[in-house]
């Protein structure tokens, strides 16, 4: 089951701060895509649910070092 979610990622200054949030979020398995915006301070994520849970990519996007709030 394929499943879209929008993280409220405040704090990206440049691009390698999104490259930092695609790159950590991207490594995980179930994951599809990942776009990290810098100028709306979200990233979207689209995964499999079955694979992986919205809890775990917000871990991994505050591993990154951005908090990450379930925006929908």
């Amino acid at each position: 089951m394929t499943t879209t979610t929008t993280f409220k990622t405040p704090g990206m200054h440049c691009p390698s701060c999104s490259m930092l949030i695609e790159m950590n979020v991207g490594e995980l398995a179930g994951i599809e895509s990942v776009t990290a915006s810098r100028n709306d301070g979200t990233t979207v994520v689209t995964y499999d649910a079955t694979r992986i849970d919205e809890s775990r990519i917000a871990s991994a996007i505050r591993t990154a070092g951005y908090e990450a709030e379930i925006v929908s």
